[in-house]
């Protein structure tokens, strides 16, 4: 009754080691159906209950996101299989497959593999175990595909920053150039304190946007050719609480907003805008507060000459433990020592 398909089964690499009692057992559970070209066999986001062995044609493995681009995943033949772990746990398919030619299929239902796995334990494993396999190899180039993306979301997202941070430095001329030298500072840090990944990249933009609440202070203020009056001081240090209130509510952004609100924080809680102390003040900007200090003490400006590189530096370790965090000059002087800063500084 099932020779035709033990016939097929044998002529499919995976089974065709198998006996024919293996075989008798897996035939009793087979469906068999062809499709024309173009056929969807699998939808994406429908519940999948079918493995499919291909006796005879080709399919395409797809998947959609959100974006509405459409990624190949794998193109399979003769001989191959496809299904997921859907199979047996009803959730919805991850993924299309359309035929790419007339195709013959050979389709065990889920009902029909919990059988096969209550009856042939070992042979069902191995299914299981191959197919986990070749899932692997399709996650693989899913995850690179998605990580790529997500590079490229986040680039754009950092142009689209540093684009906004030009824009306010454009409005005082004296500090051009503070935010890209204070986001390389920072990161050489943050780099010689052992981050990386997703925390690297929040202090990077943070550091990118650590002056966008300097939108809301006057030109005539951020222009200023001479020391700032006690008012004019008063109103440039909203900066920080502008800046926490224009990246609220912005998803991506709002891992930026301790380093953005408490860069100006000092270490013995005599800074602003919440007198925040030790370790109480965000790590974020108490390595901001480093690289934003030793940035405008070597840089120049309208009513006094820049300091040397090496005067700042010495004037860091003089504020470890008052101004500044001591584990952050600690890291910086290690960037300083090792030449982290030389592109830069030259």
């Amino acid at each position: 009754m099932h020779e035709p398909l033990i016939r097929a089964l044998h002529e499919v690499p995976f089974f065709a080691s198998l006996s024919d009692d293996d075989l008798r057992h897996i035939a009793k559970f087979i469906g068999k159906r062809t499709c024309p070209a173009g056929h969807v066999i699998v939808q994406e986001n429908t519940q999948g209950d079918t493995f499919h062995i291909i006796q005879e044609g080709k399919v395409e493995i797809t998947k959609r996101f959100e974006d509405g681009e459409e990624m190949v995943l794998a193109v399979r033949g003769d001989g191959d299989f496809f299904g997921e772990m859907a199979l047996l746990e009803g959730s919805p398919r991850s993924a299309t497959v359309r035929t790419l030619e007339p195709t013959t299929t050979l389709e065990i239902s889920r009902q029909g593999f919990v059988s096969l796995l209550q009856k042939v334990p070992l042979l069902a494993y191995e299914l299981m175990k191959e197919l986990s396999v070749r899932l692997r190899d399709t996650d693989a180039k899913m995850i690179a595909r998605l990580q790529c993306k997500n590079e490229q979301l986040r680039q754009a997202y950092l142009d689209t920053v540093t684009a906004m941070a030009n824009a306010i430095e454009a409005r005082d001329p004296y500090t051009r150039g503070h935010t890209d030298r204070v986001t390389t500072i920072a990161k050489a840090i943050a780099r010689r304190m052992n981050w990386n990944g997703e925390q690297l990249s929040s202090l990077e933009v943070g550091a990118l946007l650590h002056d966008v609440g300097k939108i809301g202070v006057a030109d005539a203020i951020l222009r200023k050719p001479s020391p700032l009056s006690a008012a004019e001081y008063a109103e440039i240090k909203t900066h920080p609480e502008v800046g926490r209130r224009m990246l609220q509510g912005i998803s991506y952004l709002e891992s930026t907003i301790p380093g953005v609100l408490h860069h100006h924080e000092r270490y013995d809680g005599r800074g602003y805008p919440g007198q925040l102390s030790g370790p109480g003040i965000p790590l974020a900007g108490r390595v901001l507060a480093v690289a934003d200090a030793f940035d405008a003490m070597t840089s120049d400006r309208p009513y006094r000459r820049a300091m040397s590189p090496q005067a700042a530096v010495a004037e860091l370790e003089r504020g470890a433990g008052t101004q500044f965090d001591p584990e952050v000059v600690v890291a910086f002087m290690r960037a300083w020592q090792n030449n982290d800063l030389a592109a830069l500084l030259a």
